[in-house]
């Protein structure tokens, strides 16, 4: 809800608002983190509090939470001893896949007491995935609205995708599960979504999702980020010194960071300065490929791995570095390293897929190169190497484009606007 318009057509102050009883819910939550989606979650729930609501999170179980009372790890799967639990779906019986994906009785009686027991305007949903659709179940079936914000294509079902991708066998068993899942999904009715890209949002409308109960909600840099990035300036090269390139993901061949080391060899056998820094850790077979791409000639002491790093430490390599390379091979919805090294100064140099092309204006606040073209992501790091104005340029016009539209102060507004709206713009006396 926007702020209430005057007689004269101007915006007034909205005015205050009571806060709302909120029960956030997703498969893991911190300490227990696999990738931006805890964090997100995290930094959500504790924006959302700050602004003076209460909110719960309800969860997969684990033994890590402790006694903290505002955490209900109280879903299946159980989130200890077992790392890989979306590789382990893959693998599970018919029976279990159904549980795990479409509809698991215990975690809509396990959801349908927290609910009764919290007493939430709003059920807020962030990933479904592996707890199927009971969460939903149960609040539809206690009166209690919901809203989601889903960024991966989880409500398209992971599963059922992963089945489409590995060829025709068994097609008369997906089929019905695909059934099965529409049907089901359209009963329990996950709208309305909030999504953080129209790319995102285009592919839920072609599953079959409701699109007028679809609506975008950008995101925004994590708090964190944003207050180590609050100080730094865009950094000028020096008289010689290399155009130091980051990347910044999960390795996996999916992240494309092969592009870039490829394409960089390329760069440096035409005479282009320019160092590489990996950061971040990944499955093996491919961090095994990326070092072998780093241990050619042209590329011989130019290419530096940092493993893992914390948002510290992360912010530290930005602060380093020139440009950030997002090479992104599959439809990444909505990164946030883009933003958040945008932040930090950094020129952006991303693919074409998914969502990121709705993050920047090619040629103004960052450069879009087409995923997996080696000799275009070639061309661009050349220029960007070799023209500094250029390069300068991309990166103040994408700082201040971070700061102005990816706030996290903007986003929980917009977030609080949404919430307000699922709630009936009220909470319960």
């Amino acid at each position: 809800m926007g702020a209430p318009v005057s007689a004269d057509g101007s915006h007034a102050a909205p005015g205050p608002r009571r806060s709302l009883r909120i029960l956030v819910v997703g498969l893991r939550y911190p300490p227990y983190i696999a990738g931006g989606y805890e964090l997100l979650t995290r930094d959500t729930v504790e924006g959302l509090r700050s602004r003076g609501h209460q909110v719960d999170v309800l969860c997969a179980k684990g033994k890590r939470f402790g006694e903290d009372s505002a955490v209900h790890s109280v879903l299946h799967p159980e989130l200890d001893g077992d790392t890989e639990l979306f590789e382990r779906s893959f693998r599970a019986s018919n029976w279990e896949r159904v549980r795990l994906h479409l509809l698991r009785g215990a975690n809509r009686r396990a959801t349908a007491r927290v609910l009764a027991a919290t007493r939430p305007d709003v059920l807020f949903y962030l990933n479904l995935s592996l707890l199927s659709l009971a969460p939903v179940l149960a609040a539809r079936l206690a009166g209690v609205p919901t809203i989601g914000l889903v960024c991966d294509p989880w409500p398209t079902n992971h599963w059922l995708r992963f089945w489409r991708e590995r060829g025709p066998h068994k097609n008369l068993r997906r089929g019905v599960l695909e059934h099965l899942w529409r049907t089901l999904r359209a009963a329990v009715r996950l709208e309305p979504m909030l999504v953080p890209s129209e790319s995102l949002r285009a592919e839920f409308v072609a599953d079959g999702l409701d699109a007028a109960g679809l609506h975008c909600l950008r995101l925004a840099m994590s708090p964190e980020m944003e207050e180590l990035a609050a100080p730094m300036e865009v950094r000028a090269r020096a008289e010689g010194e290399p155009l130091r390139v980051l990347t910044a993901s999960y390795l996996w061949e999916g992240k494309g960071v092969h592009v870039v080391l490829e394409a960089a060899a390329k760069a440096a056998a035409r005479g282009a300065s320019l160092e590489l820094h990996v950061a971040g850790n990944g499955q093996e077979p491919y961090v095994a490929r990326l070092r072998e791409l780093a241990a050619s000639p042209a590329l011989s002491g130019r290419v530096h791995f940092l493993g893992a790093l914390s948002r510290n430490e992360l912010s530290k390599a930005m602060g380093r570095c020139h440009v950030l390379a997002f090479p992104s091979l599959w439809g990444e919805p909505y990164a946030l390293a883009t933003l958040e090294a945008m932040g930090h100064g950094l020129a952006l140099l991303g693919s074409d897929a998914g969502g990121t092309p709705e993050q920047v204006q090619h040629g103004a606040t960052g450069w879009i190169a087409p995923k997996g073209d080696v000799g275009v992501w070639s061309d661009a790091l050349e220029r960007l190497a070799r023209d500094e104005p250029l390069r300068r340029s991309l990166a103040q016009a994408g700082r201040d484009h971070a700061f102005r539209e990816h706030s996290q102060a903007s986003y929980l507004d917009r977030l609080e606007d949404q919430l307000f709206r699922a709630a009936g713009d009220g909470a319960n006396p």
